[in-house]
């Protein structure tokens, strides 16, 4: 096994621990999913079944126990009310501990009162085994309840937090579209007016008070750009139809059935079969007992993963039930010779594929919602950054246009204007103006020259808006840091990123993104933090759209706040220099 494997081995087991602890410092560890799973577990696979070989014997040792877990349930009851009021992980996952505790070494002693006293079986002495199998059994299948249920339930919340964001977005990709076209009808008409005006200029007599006038119009369309260039897009109209959200399909039971973490199974039902054995065959049956029970565990752990590679989900779902069914069989025909003559060995036939089941919708919601969140985060992104290229290139395209107007085609009726002041036009002097005004209006309507779009903080700030209130705070260098495009795009990256997380983990609507210049490591501190509570597993394993932000991007809990951080070196730091719209003066100083 190399280094790399160890350390991943390594973070597999960081990663379970933390989703393990996540389950029982919740606050909602017993749920009404644990009395589901822990019943069939209780009355068939750990009922005290030591005495038991007719199928009278058989049947009472599991009324015993259906009425032993009865009894526990009640004691739990207030215990699980009790958990949802504490207030600290630390204190939860105590109580919650404490109990299970207290129930696996109760329950042995309850239930030979029980098959005792009321069903007259004969009693088990070996109390320790049976409080360790208790312990481990109660306390792996109980978690992996936990776990399997409030992973199903984060991910569902932020399946819709991420889907309703996405449809608010798609509502802003719309009015993108929309004011897109907008804009492109709006250059095509005031272009259309400037050459008819430009004609009309041309038929009538050409001095200094016509061309000022027709100056006058070229400045009102330049303004009339301007103004549409300002235009917030949340006025604009959403009336384009676009494609929909694609619904999330609804999955078969089958289908959520993913093959258990190694040896998962295996360890849980040996566990559970410790105390029979011991007491049919001794340490040597027990022995036997674990290590076959552990070996076909595992040897259909490796062959579900084999079998069900490259499968569709309803496929890989029924291999990983067959193959559990067929090792629950193997398993009730070694205990059958083993054991000969007794009715208990039966039991895994039916007991192996339920826990595999359990553990296999476990692993599902671990998967999927990892798999989800992903899929609809790259979706929010995606749709994000489409809106805000879209809506900054509309925006770039109009003040390219108005500068156009307002700098090149004013100049020019500047210098045409001064000359007709001081002599009639010549045919050739107003040729040379109409082709130097239409290659302007040429470049209005297809501006080749203007530089690639940019979407900038404000830009991209201005799409989330509607689905999440963000707050900015850039200092001076970061801004004049900012105009530098490849610092624009990788800054811009991980605001969306952050704002992402925030829309999955938010505890309310806001989030605050702050850009810091450090000048001594010529870098960019970006940070996205915002109220909400990180899932278990995130701040191990990370996520994708993090990891491809580079090195320095993490994502952390801080108090109660979820934070996105990541340090964007800075090549150059640009000038500060003013943003000059036109070298030429005004037409109304003409």
């Amino acid at each position: 096994m190399s280094r790399g494997d160890v350390a991943h081995a390594i973070a597999r087991l960081r990663r379970g621990a933390a989703i393990w602890w996540a389950a029982v410092s919740s606050g909602r560890f017993f749920t009404a999913w644990s009395i589901v799973v822990a019943v069939p577990l209780a009355v068939i696979v750990l009922a005290p079944y030591q005495s038991a070989d007719t199928v009278f014997e058989v049947i009472a040792a599991e009324a015993s126990a259906a009425v032993a877990v009865a009894v526990l349930m009640v004691v739990l009851l207030p215990v699980a009310l009790l958990e949802r009021r504490l207030r600290t992980p630390v204190t939860r996952a105590a109580l919650v501990l404490g109990a299970v505790l207290a129930v696996s070494v109760a329950r042995p002693f309850l239930n030979d009162a029980l098959a005792v006293g009321a069903f007259g079986l004969e009693p088990d002495t070996m109390w320790a085994t049976r409080i360790v199998t208790n312990i481990v059994a109660w306390t792996a299948l109980l978690s992996l309840v936990a776990i399997t249920e409030q992973l199903y339930a984060s991910s569902r919340e932020a399946r819709e937090r991420l889907a309703g964001a996405l449809r608010t977005v798609t509502d802003e990709q719309r009015r993108a579209y929309r004011y897109d076209r907008d804009s492109r009808d709006l250059l095509d008409a005031e272009v259309a007016a400037l050459r008819a005006a430009l004609a009309r200029l041309r038929l009538s007599p050409v001095d200094f008070d016509a061309v000022r006038e027709f100056a006058d119009e070229v400045r009102s369309a330049s303004h009339r750009l301007q103004l549409q260039a300002a235009v917030d897009l949340a006025v604009a109209s959403a009336a384009d139809p676009t494609a929909g959200l694609t619904a999330v399909p609804h999955r078969r039971f089958v289908e959520r059935l993913r093959p258990p973490p190694l040896f998962l199974v295996g360890v849980i039902f040996a566990a559970g079969s410790m105390p029979f054995a011991y007491n049919a065959g001794g340490w040597g049956l027990l022995f036997i007992v674990v290590a076959g029970v552990v070996g076909v565990g595992l040897g259909t752990d490796l062959l579900t993963r084999r079998l069900s590679r490259r499968l569709d989900p309803r496929s890989r779902g029924a291999v990983v039930l067959g193959v559990w069914t067929l090792a629950g069989l193997i398993v009730s025909g070694i205990g059958a010779v083993l054991v000969p003559g007794s009715l208990v060995p039966a039991i895994p036939a039916l007991a192996v594929p339920g826990l595999a089941v359990l553990a296999a919708l476990c692993a599902d919601a671990v998967h999927r919602g990892r798999i989800e969140a992903r899929r609809l985060g790259r979706a929010l992104r995606d749709v994000a950054r489409a809106t805000a290229v879209r809506a900054a290139g509309a925006r770039q395209a109009l003040m390219h246009a108005a500068d156009t107007l307002h700098g090149r085609v004013q100049g020019t009726c500047v210098i045409f204007a001064a000359q007709v002041d001081d002599e009639p036009a010549t045919p050739d002097a107003l040729a040379r103006f109409e082709r130097s005004v239409d290659a302007a209006l040429v470049a209005v309507l297809d501006p080749t020259d203007a530089a690639e779009t940019n979407v900038g903080l404000a830009e991209t700030v201005a799409v989330w808006q509607p689905v999440i209130a963000v707050s900015t705070a850039v200092d001076a260098p970061s801004e004049r840091a900012l105009e530098d495009p490849s610092v624009s795009l990788r800054v811009v990256s991980v605001v969306a990123e952050g704002l992402v997380n925030a829309v999955k983990h938010a505890a309310s609507p806001h989030a605050a993104v702050a850009v810091v210049a450090l000048p001594e490591d010529s870098t960019l501190h970006v940070t996205v933090s915002s109220p909400g509570q990180l899932r278990a597993d995130a701040q191990l394993a990370g996520g994708l759209g993090v990891s491809l932000l580079g090195p320095s991007a993490r994502v952390f809990q801080r108090d109660g706040e979820v934070v996105l951080e990541a340090v964007i070196p800075v090549v150059q730091r640009l000038a500060d220099t003013p943003h000059a719209v036109g070298a030429l003066q005004d037409s109304d100083s003409m």
